[in-house]
């Protein structure tokens, strides 16, 4: 369903963007608690951003930027109405990464509290892991996304590390080979794969063939080019604060959106 979601969004938009919403408050100094005026100021400029580039992208994804300081059942659920009223989408970009139990409740908060998926880790692996996170998706009818290879430059250290393929043969491979391989076996609704790594989207698309869609953040500020990511086998960008630290986050939007296309 999140699949089709995203598509239908996407051809009707023009656009393989999807917006992070990549906002944070501004603490006091030495800490303490975040003032009420800052939380309304934070809840205003998502809401203003939300409707100035929502004809110009296929989704937005939170990110814990805003979730933490205006609360997951506090202000985040009319931020998610706002996202919905425009016919799109929310994703939740938690990386979830531990046991099935928490798994399942992280999930369910998430869920419950509106948005359409989750982002999570498959470094966990399946059985009393990632199955939890799939299971409660499902029921709610919604997604989960999976890391496979992200966006910053350290990413080498942990998603590139050789595993085993076959152990009788002594073939190897490189771990987020291994998770694009989960995601075709879990039938994941996404992966994400770095818009700053092409070459690594190439081999992504191989190993998932047309089923399953890639996500690829780090447009703009990271230094991926969205239009680079597209041809090597992206479905959709991320872009963050190359739109929403823009003078003007709805031109910034049309123009990346113009790129996706």
């Amino acid at each position: 369903m999140l699949k089709r979601k995203l598509s239908a969004a996407s051809y009707v938009r023009k656009s393989r963007l999807i917006l992070a919403l990549d906002l944070a408050a501004t603490i006091p100094m030495g800490g303490g608690s975040l003032a009420a005026s800052e939380r309304d100021r934070l809840e205003r400029e998502a809401r203003q951003i939300i409707s100035a580039t929502a004809d110009h992208v296929a989704a937005f994804k939170f990110n814990r930027h805003l979730v933490l300081p205006l609360g997951l059942y506090d202000r985040v659920p009319s931020l998610i109405d706002a996202v919905h009223d425009q016919g799109l989408i929310a994703i939740m970009d938690c990386k979830i990464n531990d046991i099935g139990n928490t798994n399942a409740v992280i999930t369910r908060y998430y869920l419950d509290a509106g948005f359409d998926a989750v982002i999570a880790n498959p470094i966990v692996g399946w059985t009393e892991g990632l199955d939890r996170v799939f299971k409660t998706a499902r029921e709610r009818k919604k997604g989960v996304i999976l890391l496979c290879y992200m966006s910053h430059p350290g990413a080498e250290d942990g998603f590139g590390l050789q595993v085993v393929e076959d152990a009788k043969k002594k073939r190897f491979e490189p771990l987020y080979l291994k998770f694009a391989r989960m995601a075709r076996l879990w039938d994941a609704d996404g992966v994400i794969v770095g818009a700053t790594q092409p070459a690594k989207i190439r081999e992504v698309r191989e190993v998932l063939g047309e089923e399953i869609p890639i996500l690829s953040p780090g447009v703009g500020a990271q230094g991926g080019d969205a239009r680079t990511a597209i041809d090597a086998g992206a479905d959709y960008v991320i872009v963050g604060r190359a739109i929403v630290e823009a003078e003007d986050p709805r031109a910034a939007a049309q123009q990346l959106a113009s790129q996706t296309w």
